[in-house]
């Protein structure tokens, strides 16, 4: 398991490393040659990119559970199946989402907390951004479904293309062609559509445990409802966190220097982004082996997934923090000038990032739920964890402290939301064979038919 585990977190783990890049390159280019207005104005933009992303893990994670379970009972016809069905809620929900943002568009960027002063910066992004989010969504859902297939080292090359291509980019379009920040979105847009059509690739060579043929892209209601119910979660969670920046990004709008405090918490949020990496790593490649082998009646196997993921995490944790905090004022001087920025930067992202050796524990046990099949406890979890214990924190420790409890409320979240986080993992380890069997005889199947899959706890 210990094999399996760093095999299916090491590539995701770089896969979230070099989705992270695509917001730092923007924000350090369009911070260091346009200035800390424009950062603030793609600060405030940051929710509605955080909502691309919701689309793209709600058929992505949703159709990773249900190919993973698939293989795991070695059906790879209904494996094959869930292509016809992401495509069939991606495409529509994306026309919907992207309708409505631009057709209100000016009144969005203005509730996201962008001033006078940045509103103009974060339209300009947007309207370039949002259209192009369809690639973003295609890229996000493919990489999860190779994740569940066993290729995440596909996966993770897909996703470095299009990094690699967004610097080259960045560069070109605002260095030379001196775009600005227009530039910064349409080259993100490129990139991800590059990384989209060397996915699609490699679904039409053949290469894919998953076939492409008419039955597989027909869509099936049922199969849909499947996927969404397993999809949202994540979906939920991500749309929940942007409302939590937008929230975020109203309290700081508040204080004096307001939009050099919004530029510094999308300075943060980026540096997070790249700092999580370990834990959603740790988190996906718990995902499917939890899954495959609670489809395969292997209960022990997830057991062991469990407390190894949550070790192996904890490490990383460790290793990550030592790493970041002694360099957090040379990190924010890569986005911006330090004199730009608010004077505290420096220590604003060391106290942010004080809790990430425990941070791995609630990741795991927000998703433990999602893995076995039951969406709707993993939503209540995380929405409590991420969401409601965010803002709590927030609006006390802002009202209390200023805007140095805005900072100390990301480590005080991340300590209550790991306890949760423990609890939720206590109880799917008690009772997995008994959720197991039981899903097990409802689709007809035969309680101990054979002794390598035990029954008993």
């Amino acid at each position: 398991m210990w094999r399996l585990l760093l095999k299916m977190a090491f590539p995701p783990m770089l896969a979230i490393i070099v989705m992270a890049l695509y917001s730092i390159v923007d924000r350090a280019f369009v911070g260091n040659v346009i200035g800390v207005a424009a950062l603030s104005g793609l600060s405030a933009a940051f929710p509605a990119q955080m909502v691309a992303v919701a689309i793209g893990l709600l058929t992505g994670l949703g159709g990773m559970s249900v190919v993973s379970r698939s293989l795991g009972a070695r059906d790879v016809r209904q494996a094959s199946r869930v292509i016809g069905a992401t495509l069939a809620v991606l495409i529509p929900v994306y026309l919907i989402v992207t309708g409505v943002g631009l057709a209100y568009l000016r009144d969005i960027v203005n509730l996201m907390g962008a001033s006078a002063d940045t509103a103009g910066y974060a339209r300009q992004y947007l309207v370039i951004i949002l259209p192009g989010g369809l690639f973003s969504m295609l890229t996000m859902t493919a990489n999860n479904l190779l994740m569940a297939e066993g290729r995440p080292g596909t996966a993770t090359a897909v996703l470095a293309g299009g990094a690699v291509a967004n610097v080259v980019l960045d560069a070109l379009f605002i260095l030379v062609f001196g775009w600005g920040i227009t530039g910064a979105a349409a080259a993100t847009v490129a990139a991800q559509g590059l990384a989209t059509l060397c996915a699609v690739w490699f679904y039409l060579s053949g290469r894919s445990a998953l076939r492409i043929t008419p039955d597989a892209l027909r869509p099936r209601p049922g199969l849909i409802r499947e996927i969404l119910a397993l999809g949202a979660p994540i979906c939920i969670i991500e749309i929940a966190r942007s409302v939590v920046v937008v929230v975020i990004n109203n309290i700081l709008s508040d204080y004096p220097r307001g939009d050099g405090y919004i530029a510094l918490f999308g300075v943060i949020n980026s540096v997070l982004e790249f700092a999580l990496a370990p834990f959603i790593g740790a988190a996906l490649a718990y995902l499917p082996l939890a899954a495959y082998n609670y489809g395969a009646r292997h209960y022990h196997r997830v057991r062991q997934a469990i407390w190894q993921s949550c070790l192996g995490a904890t490490a990383a944790g460790a290793i990550m923090i030592a790493a970041l905090l002694p360099l957090a004022g040379r990190i924010i001087g890569l986005f911006a000038e330090s004199s730009a920025l608010p004077p505290e930067a420096g220590d604003a992202l060391r106290v942010a990032l004080l809790a990430l050796p425990i941070v791995g524990v609630e990741f795991i046990g927000s998703i433990a739920f999602q893995s076995l099949g039951k969406a709707w406890p993993s939503v209540a979890l995380t929405i409590t964890q991420r969401v409601i214990m965010l803002l709590a924190w927030v609006f006390a420790l802002s009202g209390a402290f200023g805007v140095w409890g805005v900072w100390w409320s990301f480590p005080a979240t991340d300590l209550t939301a790991m306890l949760l986080g423990l609890g939720a993992l206590a109880l799917v380890w008690r009772r997995v064979a008994r959720w197991g069997e039981a899903d097990y005889r409802r689709q007809g199947g035969i309680v101990n038919e054979s002794p390598e899959r035990p029954v008993a706890d």
